[in-house]
């Protein structure tokens, strides 16, 4: 114990907690919140080492130090924060002012103080995620926090491993309460953290503009981009375009969306299966939903479709969303209209000239528009023209560069390259970038998209078919649409331990499916249950439908129902040790009866142990430390575990003579 007053050990074991809760929120935002918070709890802990001195009544000056620490915190909170004390600033704000309290923590009453503010606190980590890990690690941090509570009262003080198995039995007890309160708590609109969230930020996600490179980053990465379950047979792997911006204008070293996307939404002539499924899309923070191909029913999508067949949030996503369509991948798109059609032809003067001269070599050699395409292909098959990752630097007009030099690229050099050959022909064309392909989980029976697999293609107009799509990847790495992005680069890598067929790859790919598998179910139970999830439960419960008012009296009265029963459950588990010591004793002596060896009435239990021992030499040291534990127990009150005897009377066995 402190001269303070308050014991070093709870002291150590607060701050540990704190830092646990604290960890996440300092990987979000950089080193400074750690360090703010680590100085002054070790301010504190070398205090109570008696190192350095602590603020109080008797040193002004430190007093003085601390509020100065408090106000500037709070200044620049706000200064960085533009003066709105928002979702950042309240959890920045949070941290520094626990460190605080921990310097000047010295009562047994700061104690209880910091422990609750640590619960809190395990709660702000869900106003930036809600993942399956993210809950598995915040409870693990309440169960230490309230072990330490436990660890703390009287009962439990010397025994560490009692303190935390009596705080996983309150966790577990407050279970059904809570899974009550998640069902029944009435939906809200909007998010339900109702604080300002970040505009900015590095998520992930397809922008409305494409530079020669730009994709290539994407693709190194495997953060998941979205997750897609079809009702019934999915389409086959080499028709999985996920469509996403459609790119119309180009500088000449740029590609942006335009204006192509405005106008009439233009009817979809399905020629093909229609395909439903559900989509549960990453955060992004753009307004791109995608979807695949083109949408024949748009559904319940948080969007509006657009005149060059996209799908468009009202604002940007910063959140999951799920939503659900039906699409066909066979189809034709015939309209265009004028400025559509001026838009796909435009080149920008002064550059590509190399590319527009080739351009129209081949269409003045081509008999129709299909032979012009089927040459620029062949040309892309046959030239040696390479597929990487990796492509070199391109130096002055990059198409050029591109087609007439390095000849090495991604799905995005392609995809530009082949949109400016066929403008410079006269052909109407227009780049999208999006997803192609998908990782399928057998578990779940769903499809994982993920960044790695963003890709870039083209789609042409004819009179005859409208708006047709051209993939001109496909004319230099097939595998790439048929099997994946490995696949399309599998011809130029070295073969190494890792290849597709060796037993750790195998086994690396197995156990993350399995993991992939239990968080798509975690996103589709618990995190997308929302406001239809909840109607179709209650209609379940054969009960009308219920407003917000209604939901909230069913939770109060099955929150009621639920404590009543859980306090039952706990006065009737709460026998004292010392009548649970009886109980084990009873058992003991009914399995020495059952052999012949009956205690006699008037008989105490050491007298009883020296006759057994007599009559059974065999049994003469386990009955010994039975009745030692029991006296221990039952006459000198001794705090010992009581499931210490219950689990040697439970493997006590009398073998026959």
């Amino acid at each position: 114990m402190n001269a303070d007053g308050l014991a070093r050990r709870d002291l150590y074991a607060v701050s540990a907690v704190a830092a646990l809760a604290l960890a996440p929120h300092a990987l979000r935002f950089g080193p400074g919140l750690a360090a703010a918070f680590g100085t002054l709890v070790l301010w504190r802990l070398l205090g109570a080492a008696g190192r350095l001195p602590l603020p109080g009544r008797g040193r002004p000056l430190l007093s003085l130090v601390k509020h100065v620490i408090g106000i500037g915190t709070l200044l620049g909170v706000l200064a960085v924060h533009h003066g709105q004390l928002g979702r950042d600033a309240g959890v920045t704000l949070l941290a520094v002012l626990l460190g605080l309290k921990t310097l000047e923590a010295s009562t047994e009453r700061d104690f209880y103080v910091l422990s609750f503010i640590a619960y809190f606190l395990v709660a702000t980590n869900f106003f930036y995620s809600q993942s399956m890990l993210t809950a598995g690690y915040m409870t693990l941090v309440v169960l230490i926090v309230t072990a330490g509570l436990v660890r703390h009262t009287a009962d439990g003080a010397d025994d560490a491993r009692a303190s935390f198995a009596l705080a996983a039995r309150l966790v577990a007890q407050s279970l059904p309460l809570m899974i009550i309160a998640f069902l029944l708590f009435p939906r809200l609109p909007g998010p339900l953290w109702g604080l300002p969230q970040r505009a900015g930020g590095a998520v992930a996600g397809l922008a409305e503009e494409l530079s020669l490179g730009g994709l290539t980053s994407l693709a190194l990465t495997d953060e998941l981009a979205f997750s897609v379950a079809f009702e019934g047979e999915p389409p086959r792997a080499r028709d999985l375009y996920w469509r996403g911006p459609v790119l119309w204008d180009t500088d000449g070293t740029t590609w942006r969306a335009g204006q192509g996307a405005r106008g009439p939404v233009p009817p979809v002539i399905v020629e093909g299966p229609r395909y439903r499924y559900t989509i549960t899309l990453e955060p992004s923070n753009t307004r791109n939903l995608l979807l695949l191909d083109a949408a024949t029913n748009t559904g319940d999508a948080p969007g509006r479709a657009t005149a060059d067949s996209r799908l468009l949030a009202a604002r940007p996503l910063t959140s999951p969303v799920r939503y659900t369509l039906e699409s066909a991948t066979a189809y034709r798109l015939p309209a265009i209209t004028p400025g559509q059609r001026a838009q796909a032809l435009a080149l920008p003067p002064g550059f590509h000239p190399r590319a527009r001269a080739f351009a129209q070599e081949l269409r003045a050699a081509s008999r129709s528009t299909d032979d012009f395409v089927a040459r620029t292909l062949a040309h892309f098959h046959d030239e040696p023209f390479k597929y990487s990752l990796t492509p070199p630097p391109l130096t002055g007009d990059a198409v050029d560069a591109f087609l007439f030099g390095t000849r090495e690229g991604f799905c995005e050099h392609y995809a530009a390259a082949f949109t400016v050959l066929m403008r410079a022909g006269g052909v109407p064309a227009r780049l999208v970038t999006g997803y192609q392909g998908g990782e399928f989980n057998a578990i779940s029976d769903y499809f994982q998209v993920r960044q790695r697999d963003a890709h870039a293609w083209v789609e042409i107009y004819g009179a005859s078919r409208g708006w047709v799509r051209v993939d001109p990847t496909a004319a230099v790495a097939p595998e790439r649409v048929s099997l994946g992005l490995n696949a399309g680069l599998a011809r130029n890598a070295p073969r190494t331990t890792l290849d597709a067929d060796a037993a750790p790859l195998r086994v690396w790919r197995g156990a993350r499916a399995l993991w992939d598998a239990a968080n798509y179910r975690w996103g589709q139970w618990v995190l997308g249950f929302e406001a239809p999830q909840q109607r179709a439960l209650v209609a379940s419960l054969g009960l009308p439908e219920l407003g917000r008012s209604g939901l909230a009296l069913l939770m109060i009265a099955a929150l009621a129902i639920g404590m009543a029963g859980l306090a039952l459950f706990v006065l009737r588990a709460r026998t004292p040790p010392r009548d649970r010591a009886a109980a084990a004793y009873a058992r003991f002596c009914a399995r020495l009866a059952r052999a012949g060896l009956v205690r006699r009435p008037a008989e105490g239990p050491r007298d009883f142990a020296t006759r057994v021992a007599a009559a059974r030499a065999d049994l003469a040291a386990e009955v010994g430390a039975i009745t030692d534990l029991y006296v221990l127990l039952r006459y000198a009150d001794a705090p010992l575990p009581i499931v210490r005897l219950e689990r040697r009377v439970r493997n006590f066995r009398v073998n026959p003579r």
